[in-house]
């Protein structure tokens, strides 16, 4: 089963990020005054937590701060919401110049753009409570076949995330609750499926690492994540994504400065992740080429 991943991109972000074939028109985006020519225009989601927000308390609006202040400029925010035509309404318009995360395979399927080498790499996770005595070892486990699983679902058969997909698979869909990623109303959706399981509404939670190391963080040692790097039965079914800075095509030159400023300054970036709480591994010769065909986070 396949599509175009600039469809199926979460929010965030997941994991995530929507391109030009998509087709439903988005809000306007509002863009902060400040001298351009002194700026880094960054596109972003004024409420995509733990990746950026209005507040300016995201990863990447950190990352986006550390970058600026290495070239000895000044950030200047596009506001979107990472849904579809994201791409279309902010860095192809021109409204900004540059989209902090975006998966690495993203130019596969967008060639309008280019990305910079991939500056972190994160899986899907199982979540789960310490006391409770389950393990998520696979999706062939058995004890998932009767426990409330918590899923973010936008709906709509190929635009699933893969641990839906893996599920469905093996005929696991019962016992499965939505979660939606696009609930405006709340200041951060992607933590109610977090909460849930915390509050033992769902007995387990796959989820994008960022968004669950995030707000699994504040539960402390009463959450345990595992981490779910692929399923054995669908081998072409991509769970681990390699995640880079997205810029025009046409812009060789930023992205030259902006993948020299994410070298300088790795150390740092690596510590803002970190204080994020959010999972890290290090990426597979095929994770880093993957065409990223199902569902992809960003977020």
């Amino acid at each position: 089963m396949s599509a175009n991943p600039a469809r199926r991109l979460f929010a965030a972000t997941a994991l995530a990020i929507v391109a030009a074939a998509a087709a439903v028109a988005g809000p306007a985006v509002r863009a902060e005054t400040a001298d351009n020519s002194a700026a880094l225009a960054v596109c972003a989601d004024p409420g995509n937590l733990p990746y950026s927000s209005s507040k300016l308390d995201g990863f990447e609006n950190q990352v986006a701060a550390l970058l600026a202040a290495d070239l000895h400029r000044t950030v200047r925010y596009a506001w979107a919401p990472q849904r579809r035509n994201f791409f279309n309404r902010t860095l192809l318009a021109g409204a900004c110049d540059v989209v902090i995360s975006v998966p690495a395979s993203l130019p596969l399927s967008l060639p309008a753009i280019a990305t910079t080498r991939p500056w972190f790499t994160s899986t899907y996770v199982a979540v789960t409570r310490t006391s409770d005595h389950r393990h998520f070892a696979g999706f062939d486990d058995a004890w998932l076949k009767s426990a409330r699983i918590g899923l973010q679902l936008i709906g709509g058969g190929d635009v699933n995330p893969p641990p839906a997909m893996a599920l469905s698979r093996r005929g696991i869909t019962n016992n499965i609750a939505g979660f939606s990623p696009w609930n405006s109303a709340e200041d951060a959706p992607q933590a109610g499926i977090i909460d849930a399981v915390a509050h033992k509404s769902i007995d387990v939670a796959l989820v994008w690492g960022p968004f669950a190391g995030y707000f699994a963080k504040p539960y402390g040692s009463a959450l345990k994540l595992e981490a779910v790097t692929n399923d054995p039965a669908s081998p072409g079914l991509t769970f681990i994504f390699p995640m880079a800075a997205a810029v025009r095509s046409t812009d060789t030159a930023l992205k030259d400065t902006l993948q020299a400023a994410f070298d300088r300054n790795a150390t740092k970036i690596a510590a803002i992740l970190k204080g994020y709480n959010i999972p890290i591994i290090e990426p597979s010769p095929a994770a880093a080429a993957s065409r990223a065909q199902f569902s992809t986070p960003t977020h």
